[in-house]
């Protein structure tokens, strides 16, 4: 009896966490276009599904919902657009203020600035589409924050 209370309890709880949630959370575009790319991979369904499991095992989707949770859509709640949904020679421009500073955020497809106008130092992430990464600049030099999918396929064949 007390095993079924408990699984009514979560999935009640479950119910009324996704009725809550819905829409305060971001777009996930980042996501969504891995999940799109699965989709496209075959025309048969049996072979999407069978990357799609390799890419949950592989931890692809968890990556592109870490990449949407913390950079992506925490842009997108400030500022109102996702930088991975913007349209070429799209620039965007906002300034933030967070614990008495105040940063300008300049967004275009494939790249987000975040610059502190107190101190002048800028914090600028790039997506290389040839690699399928984003990546943390500082001038020539970059660190790789987010790897896509195709390219990881590519290196574990």
């Amino acid at each position: 009896m007390k095993k079924n209370f408990t699984k009514m309890i979560a999935i009640m709880m479950i119910g009324v966490s996704s009725l809550a949630f819905t829409g305060c959370f971001g777009s996930f575009a980042l996501t969504s276009k891995v999940h799109e790319w699965n989709s496209s991979v075959s025309p048969k369904k049996f072979v999407n599904e069978l990357v799609f499991l390799g890419l949950w095992i592989l931890p692809v989707y968890e990556l592109s919902v870490v990449g949407d949770l913390l950079i992506f859509n925490t842009i997108e709640f400030w500022d109102g657009s996702n930088p991975i949904a913007m349209a070429p020679g799209e620039v965007e421009e906002t300034q933030i203020e967070y614990a008495g500073n105040s940063y300008t955020v300049t967004k275009s497809q494939n790249k987000i600035a975040i610059m502190s106008d107190a101190t002048a130092m800028t914090s600028e992430f790039q997506y290389f589409p040839e690699e399928e990464a984003w990546y943390l600049m500082n001038g020539q030099e970059k660190v790789k924050v987010i790897k896509n999918t195709k390219k990881m396929m590519k290196e574990l064949n």
